[in-house]
């Protein structure tokens, strides 16, 4: 799927409906490679909690403070 999208007066970018429907989120991580921006799918913790629940031994909190860091520190 190609789509073109742009960016409102304070720099927001709006996904089309579809799309954000098919991905089933709504938090990203934005990858600048070169000239071009990615943005990849970034999973709800309760979704990976349930889904690696044999595997995860913290708490839901603890897995979205997690999470907020990676994302944080991606950025830098």
């Amino acid at each position: 799927m190609r789509e073109t999208v742009t960016l409102d007066s304070r720099g927001r970018l709006l996904l089309p409906a579809e799309i954000r429907r098919e991905l089933g989120t709504q938090r990203f991580i934005l990858k600048k490679k070169g000239g071009k921006l990615e943005l990849e799918p970034l999973p709800a913790p309760e979704s990976v909690k349930s889904k690696h629940k044999k595997l995860i031994k913290v708490s839901l909190e603890e897995l979205e403070e997690t999470q907020e860091k990676f994302i944080r520190e991606g950025r830098r």
